[in-house]
């Protein structure tokens, strides 16, 4: 070889010469270089290019299907994707805030006024009330929608729940002696938004019974027409010594591969698709990856494998490169590059005619710690408060919240499927029709929830099909 670019006029050094010895296939690309001189650096830059080329070649290789004569090919490569995301609902991009004093008093106005207009009609008997009115209405029976400013248990042990609404504020109390609504009320938690129905004892209201704004009881989920599915995953992290490699490895395997998953058109990703870089003290122990782009380059790899007709909606959780405080825009083009569908967290996607709701779900730990109950063993059981209360994050200061002039976190409208993630636990239930999905984790047990004796249920892919409404989970652990 060394030879033959001599004959060509093209000279080379002598570390260079060293590299190219038993690489005759590099001749060509050399002497494209059309210089009369060869450095090392020249024929390194060449090495490069060739792997990178190979990389790709390689990557076109896998994504591709084969399809073996006489076999049909994957039933979702049929079908074109149909996604769609509420944008009007979507933080990204919208932003305005300066967190004044004025942004915090429109944030809760607006979550206010939206969410009374959830509560269904009201008991027979009791007049519809603003808490201003109520000193002028002694011994009389009403209904108030109020917001819980304080909750308290007072000396003789009942509940006193101070409440607020546009008007005024005013005090109720739920006796414990009614044993009907008494344990429900340690539900309560600061910030909720409740309709109180009792008599005015003035200054106090004597609360018979309360109520969240919750679902309709009797609903009907949508369906597709079409025989396709949806994959759900969530805290990949991307970039932590606990990430487990190998089962990741066989999911990506089986939905390239395995005739099972013919029908997954769409794969759903909860948030923390990596580890991050600084997001817990001394976090860089526990990195392997300590660079938060290079991070992203771990998933935009992933994405390159799978078949070409896989539609990857992805959302941000409190490990990505987003702001901490929620709602939590998409994650920007320059960390993730692949084409790839983004959104921000919580989502409003439509996936194939069905709503769906996506949240990474960073506020289920303020749920578990504030409500009696509740446990990660169960993280279904916070989802279902999320439906109950129709919000995502009800107790403003214990889960951080960015006061937006519309709160994004209310659930206006009751989604077909609620997907959620954050606590590395799989969870399954259906709330008033609602289909409740904790999609779990591809990352081991960490050394805080060891500490927290918190055990996760890693490579559980839960997959939902669209048009039988079947919920199946696959096991890559």
């Amino acid at each position: 070889m060394i030879d033959e670019l001599s004959k060509k006029g093209i000279r080379i050094s002598l570390d260079a010469e060293e590299i190219l010895r038993g690489e005759a296939e590099l001749i060509d690309a050399v002497v494209a270089l059309n210089k009369p001189f060869i450095t090392k650096e020249d024929v390194e830059r060449i090495i490069k290019e060739k792997e990178e080329n190979e990389r790709e070649e390689r990557k076109e290789k896998e994504k591709a299907v084969v399809v073996q004569r006489g076999e049909k090919p994957p039933l979702a490569k049929e079908y074109d994707a149909d996604i769609q995301i509420d944008y009007k609902r979507d933080i990204t991009g919208k932003s305005r805030t300066t967190g004044k004093v004025e942004n915090f008093i429109e944030y809760f106005r607006n979550r206010y006024k939206r969410m009374r207009r959830l509560f269904m009609g009201g008991k027979s008997g009791y007049s519809e009330m603003n808490l201003s009115e109520l000193k002028n209405r002694n011994t009389e029976k009403v209904r108030v929608v109020g917001m819980v400013y304080k909750k308290s248990t007072t000396a003789k042990g009942n509940i006193l729940v101070i409440i607020e609404d546009l008007t005024g504020t005013y005090k109720a109390v739920i006796p414990k002696n009614n044993e009907k609504i008494f344990e429900e009320a340690t539900r309560i938690v600061k910030d909720d938004i409740i309709a109180f129905y009792g008599k005015v004892v003035h200054p106090l209201l004597i609360v018979d019974d309360f109520e969240w704004p919750d679902v309709p009881l009797q609903r009907e989920r949508k369906k597709s027409e079409r025989d396709l599915e949806v994959a759900y995953i969530s805290d990949i992290h991307f970039g932590s010594n606990k990430f487990l490699g190998a089962s990741f490895e066989k999911f990506t395997n089986w939905l390239k591969k395995n005739h099972r998953a013919e029908k997954v058109k769409y794969l759903a990703i909860a948030g923390d698709i990596v580890d991050g870089v600084g997001v817990y003290p001394n976090q860089e122990k526990e990195l392997v990856v300590k660079d938060i782009d290079r991070q992203y380059e771990m998933f935009d790899d992933f994405v390159s494998m799978l078949p070409e007709y896989i539609s990857v909606i992805v959302i941000p959780g409190n490990h990505d490169a987003v702001r901490r405080g929620e709602p939590m825009p998409a994650i920007e083009p320059d960390f993730i590059k692949s084409d790839v569908v983004r959104a921000g967290s919580p989502a409003r996607i439509s996936i194939d005619g069905v709503p769906h709701l996506l949240y990474h779900g960073t506020s289920i730990d303020s749920f578990i710690a504030s409500i009696p109950k509740l446990s990660y063993t169960r993280p279904e059981e916070a989802m279902k408060e999320y439906l109950t209360r129709r919000h995502l994050s009800p107790f403003y200061g214990e889960n951080p919240i960015i006061p937006e002039e519309v709160d994004y976190m209310v659930v206006d409208e009751v989604p077909d499927v609620l997907h959620v993630g954050h606590v590395h636990k799989n969870g399954y239930s259906t709330y008033r029709g609602t289909l409740l999905i904790n999609s779990g984790t591809f990352q081991a047990q960490t050394e805080y929830q060891i500490k927290q004796g918190h055990v996760p249920t890693p490579g559980e892919v839960p997959v939902y099909n669209l048009k039988t409404a079947k919920l199946s989970t696959l096991r890559f652990a």
